[in-house]
């Protein structure tokens, strides 16, 4: 979660995160916080199976203070960037202060791109081709860089963003605009980019310090049917295109995110890394229909249990049981 001073950001991380910030006003201290991710799915998932334990998906949201070395670092550790702009007060100019960051970001990799290019000189000597690669492409995107364009905003090949990505530039990388409005406001400001998303900062940053009850009443009161957390985390998914897979059984109920297109190997092993090296199969139900049935004997029965070998592409939702050696 980044953004330029007096945006609100620490606010928004707040209202999202539902945690306290531990550094003071203008530290450089990064305040992080790991954040469940709301899906009634698995609420529905827990109740039928009477699980004693659930766990959910998890985001972790790092608010990123400033614009200095240690802060870029965490920034460029990120899978996507949260932009915070400022859209409360007469004198909002959400899409301008969305300019004038972007332009702060392409600086700081404008001066990273630099550096590197010297290193990638000397190393013309003793790895020519792959060197040769990395030099014509760093050339170009200091051209897009010195435009004030982002690296997102031109095509690259796979040699090139593979160069590229060593560097791990902050322009990029995924973005999700957050628009900080006032408890009045309702919708995302115009001029902004897509994805983006409104969030009532002080608002919802008050309702997370309210029992949910309590916190139930006043976003009613002000019209908000979905929390900060719900849409940030919801818009996250689909920005970074992950899915999400479900076990389940008496003891414990569990999320899995993943990315779009990930095969079953590859999704069992982030359950454990020892399940994709022995897997055997994938046993899926698709959600609704294990809802519906009850169990895996009953799917089994109504012929909805599919067995998956290596080469299935997990579906969001899948129910599933992994069969390793």
């Amino acid at each position: 979660m980044v953004g330029l001073t007096y945006s609100g950001k620490s606010t928004i991380w707040g209202a999202v995160s539902r945690a306290h910030s531990s550094a003071p006003p203008g530290a450089a201290k990064a305040n992080v916080a790991v954040v469940a991710v709301p899906d009634e799915r698995l609420d529905r998932l827990t109740a039928m199976l009477q699980s004693r334990k659930v766990t959910a998906g998890q985001v972790r949201l790092v608010d990123v203070p400033g614009l200095n070395a240690q802060s870029l670092g965490d920034a460029r550790a990120a899978d996507a960037l949260a932009v915070v702009v400022r859209a409360f007060g007469s004198d909002a100019d959400p899409a301008g202060d969305l300019e004038k960051f972007r332009s702060e970001l392409a600086l700081a990799d404008l001066s990273t791109l630099e550096k590197s290019t010297e290193r990638v000189r000397k190393k013309l000597k003793t790895q020519a081709a792959e060197a040769k690669v990395e030099l014509e492409t760093y050339k170009r995107a200091e051209a897009v860089l010195s435009e004030d364009r982002w690296l997102s905003d031109e095509s690259w090949d796979a040699d090139a963003e593979r160069a590229l990505r060593l560097l791990t530039p902050l322009t990029l990388k995924p973005v999700l605009v957050v628009a900080n409005v006032d408890e009045t406001h309702d919708g995302t400001p115009d001029g902004l980019p897509q994805p983006a998303i409104a969030v009532r900062g002080l608002l919802e940053a008050e309702a997370g310090d309210l029992s949910s009850e309590d916190a139930a009443e006043l976003m009613a009161e002000f019209g908000v049917t979905e929390s900060a957390t719900t849409r940030f985390v919801h818009s996250l998914f689909e920005l970074l295109d992950l899915i999400t897979f479900f076990t389940g059984n008496e003891v414990e109920a569990r999320a899995w995110e993943i990315p779009r297109g990930t095969k079953a190997p590859q999704a069992a092993g982030s359950v454990h890394s020892d399940f994709e090296k022995g897997f055997i199969r994938w046993e899926a139900v698709g959600f609704e229909d294990f809802m519906e049935f009850g169990s895996w004997d009953a799917a089994r029965q109504k012929g909805r249990l599919r067995v998956e070998g290596r080469d299935y592409v997990v579906q969001d939702g899948d129910v599933v049981r992994i069969l390793h050696s």
